[in-house]
């Protein structure tokens, strides 16, 4: 059974988050003869180099695929100027002969939380088990309800990579994601105080319990062309 390598270097959470989507695009893609291993921020070496811990992985994986988010224009260009940037160390192994066709990059655009946003039926799902009320309701239940549904419709983009923030330090993915969440948890509790709301919204650390209600399909997969290029490389080692 082949087995590939995911490396998510910016984040231990981020490595949970692909891990899920990563198998929900091998099931969506019917890739059933694959293993999928998953390393993260912490797996960074810290007295080694990457390449050196690339060529490691590689005398058991068939491959490794990088995941970096990639920011808005701004931030791209002062992570390029810096030589030891993750994405510049990243794109030096992707170069390199040795490593041809075995090394892979998937920059997640606009972020990773522009992959999660891909269903925002999923996302109201998650914020709606964790309210008293509407733990046990369904995804066919909040499009039923017109005051869920349209704010359902209203957040969902087609092309959730055009989510972008238009300066460093901008608006982006993830401060959408934290703005859809509150309108979700006030949809849902309208008398909700504001300290509980903001303490319940979207942090980084929900990430991997909200990709579990993220549902891959067709249309899903059609709102982020970097998800898709995911889903592409691994196919082509099934």
């Amino acid at each position: 059974m082949p087995s590939i390598r995911i490396w998510t270097l910016e984040s231990d959470y981020d490595a949970k988050v692909v891990e899920c989507l990563a198998s929900k695009l091998a099931t969506h893609l019917h890739l059933g003869n694959l293993s999928i291993q998953t390393s993260g921020k912490g797996d960074i070496p810290k007295r080694d180099t990457l390449t050196r811990a690339v060529q490691n992985h590689l005398r058991e994986d068939i491959c490794v695929i990088f995941v970096i988010d990639r920011d808005g224009p701004m931030s791209i260009h002062q992570r390029r100027q810096e030589p030891n940037s993750l994405i510049n160390q990243v794109s030096r192994i992707v170069d390199d002969r040795r490593f041809a066709d075995r090394v892979f990059l998937v920059e997640a655009v606009h972020e990773l939380e522009a992959w999660l946003l891909i269903d925002c039926l999923g996302v109201f799902c998650y914020f709606s088990s964790k309210s008293p009320r509407h733990r046990r309701i369904s995804r066919s239940r909040i499009l039923a309800n017109p005051s869920f549904a349209r704010l359902v419709s209203r957040y969902q983009r087609g092309n959730t990579e055009r989510i972008v923030e238009t300066q460093s330090g901008g608006r982006g993915a993830k401060e959408y994601l934290v703005e859809f969440s509150g309108q979700i948890l006030r949809r849902l509790n309208s008398n909700m105080p504001q300290r509980n709301l903001r303490r319940q919204r979207y942090r980084e650390a929900m990430a991997p319990d909200i990709v579990e209600y993220v549902v891959i399909n067709r249309e899903t997969l059609r709102r982020n062309d970097s998800l898709s290029k995911l889903g592409d490389l691994l196919a082509r080692f099934k």
